[in-house]
């Protein structure tokens, strides 16, 4: 069992906290007139408890103080035992990842807080024959539940912004269902979603390559490999005709030349083409011009015209210039073309004459288009083939994980099955508590288990479901329960800490804390550590309770008496 002795600072930032078996409060006291109790540091003593316990630095408040208020030096400690072992838990701030635990007098530094952590779930779990218990800090997450958790769920114990998954392995372990297959099926179904993503993903490669689905792709499948299988077949009776190696290697190279020779020739012709654009003289007609402005005005037509002689002296001029230049370029070009004319001419028959030693039966029009052909089939058949046969085994793992899923969870059915008596003792104690809160039994627990991707369901009513209140007494009632149940409690590390639970109506409130205090026999050998403002009760509430605050008061803050001697404003990450 897991008791808390002493909550202490090396040098001491704040006045060390004893905490004793039984029932332990941590009050907020209201000293100066009406100023409210909030804000005086209850809830960030239970952080720092929770802190000593192994939390995470991160998801602490502890983290968020300012350095001017406590120093990244100062090491928290917390003196707890566990079973018949003595500890001394010591962490700084600075390396908060790294705490010192002394353990009977043995004191060891740990490299990382995931080695403390699983040394204490060692030693929380080393005298219990249940089998498959939760990590240390699992374990802690619904018995010091985070404030930011709001109550909201008896599953959920964590900070709601944190947005953590419910994990029910404490839970199914404090009713003495084996955990294991419900954290194997919720491992399996990670593992199919991971499965359905990888399907998605290959679906879409195979609609790029096909732009068809996979159903419509495996007929394209089947006559890629036809036409593969085709040309393959045209090689391999190629490639037996005598002296197709040999000849292989020339008509290739054969090819080769002529693609090389045939752009070349393709470039020449282009350029002919262009001059043969140029038509020569295109003059205007001297006397036509004239006649017509001669017309307009005598002398006008002759003063024109021999202007326009001159211009058509200088244009036949050029004109022959150009025509000179270009008959050469044509020249140069037609000269150019005659050999390559010649070659290809030469090449193609050399060609004819190779291809006709191996193809007499007509199956190539070309060897290297054909292998090329060959080559291009090959590779989108490859690239089709292999996601289609990826997409085929994800589908087939996904149908093996949901088989091998469900059997998990039959499983897990049978082990709730088995562990009925527990259930049904566990609901009692519930109505117990019930009946002396609300005055009656209308309430039930049981645990749903199902295929869909939350495989449990705790359910708890109560006679007024709904209400931001009765959320909060519902997790009073179930935690109260497991901690005192005559079964659960084997297994139970035998500590429960609320912070600011009781934020319900008064009548819930009085009769909660009268509960406790009317069966504090059942809390021996147990722990109910509980913070709470004493400006919740009114004088005639606190005539109404069956115990006294202050007996069980382990610390009162104010105002003016703060946790940590200061106000502060917590950072912000």
């Amino acid at each position: 069992m897991l008791k808390i002795k002493k909550l202490y600072t090396e040098p001491g930032v704040f006045d060390p906290i004893s905490f004793v078996d039984g029932f332990n409060l941590i009050l907020g006291e209201k000293k100066e007139g009406n100023v409210k109790t909030n804000g005086v540091g209850k809830s960030i003593v239970i952080e720092f408890l929770n802190y000593a316990l192994l939390k995470q630095h991160k998801d602490s408040r502890v983290a968020l103080i300012p350095e001017q208020t406590l120093s990244r030096e100062v090491t928290v400690c917390l003196d707890f035992e566990i079973g018949e072992h003595k500890i001394t838990s010591k962490r700084t701030i600075k390396d908060h990842d790294c705490p010192v635990l002394i353990i009977n007098g043995h004191s060891q530094r740990y490299s990382t807080l995931a080695d403390a952590n699983n040394h204490l779930g060692s030693l929380l779990f080393e005298n219990l024959d249940q089998k498959n218990p939760p990590s240390f800090r699992i374990m802690m997450g619904p018995l010091i539940r985070d404030e930011g958790s709001e109550f909201k769920s008896i599953i959920d114990c964590y900070d709601t912004t944190k947005r953590i998954p419910p994990d029910y392995t404490p839970h199914l372990y404090l009713l003495h269902v084996d955990p294991l297959p419900y954290n194997e099926a919720r491992q399996l179904y990670k593992e199919m979603e991971n499965l359905t993503k990888a399907k998605s993903k290959i679906e879409e490669n195979i609609k790029v390559i096909t732009n068809k689905n996979v159903s419509e792709s495996k007929s394209d499948l089947n006559e890629l490999e036809s036409q593969v299988r085709r040309i393959q077949s045209d090689i391999d009776r190629l490639e037996n005709i005598e002296g197709f190696g040999v000849i292989k290697d020339e008509i290739i190279e054969i090819e080769n030349r002529l693609e090389r020779e045939r752009s070349k020739q393709a470039v020449l012709k282009s350029e002919l083409s262009k001059l043969q654009l140029f038509h020569g003289d295109n003059y205007i007609d001297g006397d036509e011009v004239a006649e017509l402005y001669n017309q307009f005005k005598e002398g006008l037509g002759d003063l024109i015209k021999r202007e326009l002689d001159e211009v058509t002296i200088f244009k036949k001029k050029i004109d022959n210039f150009q025509r000179n230049l270009i008959d050469q370029k044509r020249g140069s070009i037609v000269e150019a073309l005659q050999p390559l004319n010649e070659n290809i001419s030469e090449l193609s028959r050399l060609y004819k004459e190779k291809i006709l030693l191996l193809d007499q039966e007509g199956l190539l029009i070309s060897l290297k288009q054909t292998i090329a052909i060959h080559a291009r089939k090959i590779e989108e058949l490859s690239a089709l083939s292999s996601f289609i046969k990826a997409h085929n085994q994800y589908e087939s793992d996904h149908k093996s994980k949901k088989r091998e899923r469900e059997n998990k969870i039959y499983l897990l059915e049978s082990y709730r099955n088995d562990s009925d008596a527990v259930v049904r003792s566990f609901e009692k104690t519930i109505l117990d508590i019930h009946e002396y809160v609300f005055g009656n039994r209308k309430s039930s627990f049981d645990i749903e288990i199902s295929k869909r991707k939350e495989i449990l369901k705790f359910e708890l009513r109560t006679d007024s479901d709904g209400s931001h209140s009765i959320n909060r007494e519902k997790v009073f009632l179930y935690d109260y329960a497991l901690l005192i149940n005559p079964y659960t409690s084997e297994l139970h590390p035998g500590l429960l800490v609320h912070d600011n639970i009781f934020d319900v109506d008064q009548d819930t409130l009085i009769k909660s804390i009268n509960y406790i205090g009317e069966n504090l026999n059942l809390l021996n050998g147990k722990q109910y550590i509980l913070t709470i403002n004493r400006d919740k009760f009114s004088e005639s509430d606190m005539e109404l309770l069956n115990l006294d605050l202050d007996g069980y008061a382990r610390a009162s803050f104010t105002k003016s008496n703060k946790f940590l001697k200061t106000q502060y404003q917590e950072l912000t990450l």
